[in-house]
Order: C-alpha cells, then structure tokens, then sequence
C-alpha cells in the first residue's frame, strides 16, 4: 500500500506494465524449459518418457518444497488473520516460568498472544486500567488471575522482601469467588494477613466504625466522608443536617471517647446526652494544653448553633432525613461490623500491614445500609490516596504498589470519587474497574462516565453488546489506514443478470476501525481485546490475547478456613457509650435502647 498525503485519494487499475512484465516472464521460461528439453533429447539422447518422468518427479518436489516453505511463511500472517482465535495451548511448567520471570520485572502475565506472554507492569498498572465485559465473558478469570499473582508476588527483592497490600472490592456479594481465592491465599503464607469485610456474615467480618479516628486523621474529614455516603437530595435541608451532623461530631470528639453511629444518634435525639456532653467536652478543651485557639473558637461556634436550635420545636423534624440514615446502620448484623469501638480495621492499616481486604457488599440485602456502607469505604478509599500523595518522599523507600480492584463497584459511585484518579498514580495504588458497560457509570453522571473512562491507560474489552462500549473501545483503538477497492464490471449480455470483472478498478485510501465491530460483540469467552499504554512505542499497544486462567486447586484434605475476630477482653473500654436519658425517647425509641442495653449486659 502506498501512502498519500490525500485520504482520498483514487487509483484506476487497468492492464499495466506489472501484466506486461508477468506475460514476458512467463514467456521466457516457455522458451529456456523448451530449449533445454530440446538439448537433452538430442544432444544426451534422453527419450520423452523419461523426460516426463523426470519432469513429474520434480514438479513433486518442487510441490512439496513450496507448500511447506508457504505454510510456515504465512502461518504467523494466517493465525492473526484467524477469526476467532483459535486456543494457544501453553504447557504449565512454561506457563509457571513465564509468571515467576514477570514476577522478577514487577508485573504479571496478563494472557498469551500467539503463545507469547503479554506482561502489565506495574509502571503502567499504577496510571490505572479498566475491564469491560459482558457476564459470562471472563471477566472473573481475569481478576482472579490478576489476583492470584498479587498475593503470590514478593517485591523488593531479597533485601527488603514486601507483599503486595490488596483491597478487592466485590459488588457483586458474590461468595463464591472469595472461596475460590482461599486456597491461592493460603499457599501463598498469608491467610493470617486476609481481612474480609461482609456485613452479611459478621462472625467472620472485620469491625469498620466509619467515625473512628487513626492517628493523624481530623473528625472532619471522617465527618464529612460519613454524611456525603448517605446519599440525601441535594437541597436546603442537606446542608442544615450537614452542619448539624458535623456540629454533634466536634463535640463528641472533644469530648475525648471513641464514637459511633449509635452515639451520634443518641445525642442528637436526647438533648439532655447532648447537653452532657457539650459540658464534658468544654471541660477537656479549657484544661488540655495543645489546643489552639482557633479549635477553642469553633467549637464555641458550634455550641452555640447547637443550643439556639434546642429552641426550634422543630428541631427533631428538620433533622429527621439525617435520623433515618443513621437509623439504617442499626440492622443487626450490619450494627455488629460499624459499631464496635474496639479491633478496627482501617484502610491504612490494610497498607502499612500489607494485608489482603476483601470487601463483600450485596445490595439485594438491606439496600439502603449496604449501598451507604460502599460509599464510606470509597470515600475512605479516595481519602487514604490523598493522604499518600502528600507522603510520596516515605513511599519512594521501596515499598510495594497498593493494588486496589473496584469489581461492580458503581452501584456505591459518587461524582467525587473520580477525583481518585489524579492522585492514584502519584500515590504508588493502581485501581483496576471492572464494569459490563460504561453505561452504568451513567447512573452517577454523564462527567462521572467520562473522567472515569478516559482516564485508564490500559483498556481491556471482552466481549460485549452495549453499543456506547463498544464504540468506546473503536474510539480509543483509533483508526488505521486501509483501502477500498471498487471494481468495475458489465453484465454478459441482455438476457443475462451475471456480470464479469472488465480488469478495471479503483482504489480509495480510507481510515477504518482498527477493531471491527463484529469483532468486540462476537469475541468468543476467555479472549480480550487490549490497549495498554508503551513508553517506548509512543502510542497504546494493541493485542489479540487468551486471558491466562491461573490454575485451581482444592485439595480435599485441605479447607482453608476465615477464623473470627478476636474481641477484646473489656470490650468497648474507651467507647463512649451513650444511653438515652430522656424516658420519653427511651419509650418511643424501645427497639434501639433495648438492644443496645443487652449489647452493655453481655
């Protein structure tokens, strides 16, 4: 194909110089094959048959010669060409070598392309990636084999030996898989190090209490994280609950004792506990040195919003959207996982332990609480990145990527939190999305699609029907050039509607999708279609590839099992605690003072 500055550009081919110079040649041999047959009858008395003889057996060879050279010439050619792909079988000894030399470069093998190992570094890994696929596509067998190698990989050699900190994140609630990883965990030495976090299954649960404070942490970004996860419409009363929920958090925290959702409902029902509290808290700030004065003046301000709205009879009734979120979170077994002030797993610990954590959310069981719950872990998530980014002189000491993987994770999506994005890489956290369709990212908003698709530089597509994600992937893979012949013929006579070639044509250099479209809808299960970024080539790679299934095993001797957490001897000892003081709201709030009193009796 020759180029041309004109796209659109035409050729006309008819009989040229190229036909000329064939039928010459073809002559030629004509003539040199007539004279040396000539020679051999006469001169060295070689009779026909022997001639033809002879002429058979080399046009064998020369046969045989040709179609082996031709098939292993143009193999490579015809299996890129091959639609589908056909399987490439890669033995598992090669297979465990190809992984354990990724291992040594700091990446993993992603799949196989004309059996060769296509690698993701974590170079590339850390300016984050997305997988697209419809279900039943593969999708889970490409994060359980990124997965497997994560928890198998060693980095910073022998010197300074790290494991990989993980946090997956399971939308789906999907038990099954977390089974399925068991076993890898387990061989790998760190099922010590598995945290799992699933509000439906508390006695093996890790304790979340959103409103803990870490060391270094400030109430007000925990506040601020806690209120935007319940999700409340976006008008007057959201901002008057804000302040007042902010408002409650400052005085609890002044006050000097771990807290809860339950505290913070108690107190902003009772205002007698409130007003217990203020005095508590008042009392700390004007007898602890280290305050500042700044801290000593906003916590006065809030005192005295607080008190001017004890005189609003409808105090209760402008903060009742905030009393039902917070009421979501006293479902039984959810109370027990965000509840506990004592064993607490926050998402930095998860990195300076280098731990595994396995978030479990199902939303088809009490909707409302677990979609909150996705939230505040997302919106710990993307606090946690902000934080690393200002400590990146701390991180550049040889400690390991942080691989995060977001699997149907939109359901708990909020707009800022693709603001996670600009931070990640700066961070050392890669952040793998795994979604069916971009469409769903629609669900947030249009902005929220677009800054979370656009900013992948490693785009892996299985096979899909939504329209909008294919035409993604096409956009992406960009154009490439082609030509588009058009051939000219006439039509054998009158009577007749068969047409022949006339020998002429017209070529148009044209731009077409990389990816046909036929291409990405119909890719049969196991394959992906890739685009990941290349330093060297200057622009996105793409492959063809077999997604690498890493290998199952479940031994039935062997079942690794999640023990439960270990509760602590005094349980709750520095919680604060609250109670209602007010009988009244004791009366009509039964079902909440009741349990929690059991909960203190036990």
């Amino acid at each position: 194909m020759q180029s041309h500055d004109n796209d659109n550009d035409t050729r006309q081919h008819g009989i040229g110089p190229e036909e000329s110079g064939v039928a010459l040649l073809v002559l030629f041999v004509i003539v040199v094959i007539s004279v040396l047959v000539y020679i051999a009858n006469k001169r060295y008395h070689i009779t026909p048959n022997q001639l033809i003889e002879a002429a058979l057996y080399l046009v064998c060879i020369a046969g045989a010669i040709w179609v082996t050279v031709h098939y292993f010439w143009t193999y490579s050619k015809k299996l890129g060409q091959a639609w589908p792909r056909l399987p490439a079988y890669i033995p598992p000894q090669q297979d465990q070598l190809h992984v354990e030399r990724a291992s040594r470069q700091d990446a993993i093998v992603l799949g196989y392309e004309h059996k060769q190992p296509v690698l993701w570094t974590d170079e590339v890994r850390r300016m984050q990636g997305i997988l697209l696929g419809a279900p039943g596509s593969g999708k889970t067998t490409v994060l359980r084999n990124i997965i497997v190698q994560d928890v198998h990989r060693i980095a910073g050699g022998k010197p300074n030996p790290h494991r990989i900190p993980m946090i997956i994140f399971d939308g789906k609630g999907d038990g099954g898989f977390l089974d399925s990883l068991l076993f890898e965990i387990a061989a790998a030495g760190r099922l010590h190090q598995l945290r799992v976090l699933d509000p439906t299954r508390p006695e093996i649960s890790a304790r979340y209490n959103p409103l803990h404070l870490p060391e270094g942490d400030t109430y007000q970004e925990h506040a601020a994280l806690t209120f935007e996860s319940f999700g409340l419409a976006d008008d007057f009363f959201k901002f008057h609950q804000a302040n007042y929920f902010n408002n409650l958090v400052r005085v609890l925290a002044h006050a000097g004792k771990r807290i809860n959702l339950y505290d913070v409902l108690v107190v902003a029902l009772d205002e007698q506990v409130l007003k217990e509290q203020i005095a508590e808290a008042a009392y700390r700030i004007d007898h602890l040195s280290g305050i500042r004065v700044q801290d000593k003046l906003n916590f006065g301000m809030s005192v005295r919003d607080l008190e001017q709205s004890f005189q609003d009879r409808e105090r209760v009734t402008k903060i009742q959207g905030l009393i039902n979120e917070l009421m979501v979170f006293l479902e039984d077994d959810l109370s027990v996982v965000t509840g506990s002030y004592d064993n607490l797993l926050t998402l930095d610990d998860v990195i300076d332990q280098e731990l595994i954590l396995f978030v479990s959310l199902n939303t088809n069981r009490n909707p409302r609480a677990v979609t909150a719950l996705g939230r505040m872990l997302l919106q710990n998530l993307q606090l946690m990145a902000g934080k690393r980014y200002t400590q990146m002189d701390r991180l550049r000491q040889g400690l390991p990527m942080v691989s995060i993987i977001l699997d149907e994770f939109e359901p708990f999506a909020y707009p800022n939190f693709a603001r996670v994005l600009q931070t990640a890489r700066g961070s050392n956290i890669s952040v793998l999305f795994s979604l069916q369709s971009i469409s769903q990212l629609e669900s947030v908003s249009r902005g929220f699609r677009n800054n979370v698709t656009s900013a992948p530089n490693t785009i892996m597509m299985m096979k899909v029907i939504d329209e909008d994600t294919a035409k993604y992937f096409q956009n992406a893979a960009s154009q490439v050039p082609a030509e588009r012949r058009t051939e000219r013929v006439r039509r054998r006579s009158m009577f007749s509607n068969k047409y022949e070639p006339t020998g002429w044509a017209n070529v148009t250099e044209v731009k077409e999708a990389r990816v046909p479209d036929e291409e990405i809808k119909n890719l049969p299960t196991g394959q992906m279609q890739l685009l990941m970024t290349d330093s060297r080539m200057g622009a996105p790679r793409y492959s063809l590839l077999h997604a690498r299934r890493a290998p199952e095993s479940s031994p039935e001797f062997f079942k690794p099992v999640i023990y439960p957490p270990i509760e602590p001897a005094r349980s709750r000892a520095n919680g604060a605690n609250l109670r209602f003081k007010d009988s009244g709201l004791a009366r009509r709030y039964a079902r909440i003072a009741g349990r929690k009193n059991r909960e203190a009796a036990s």
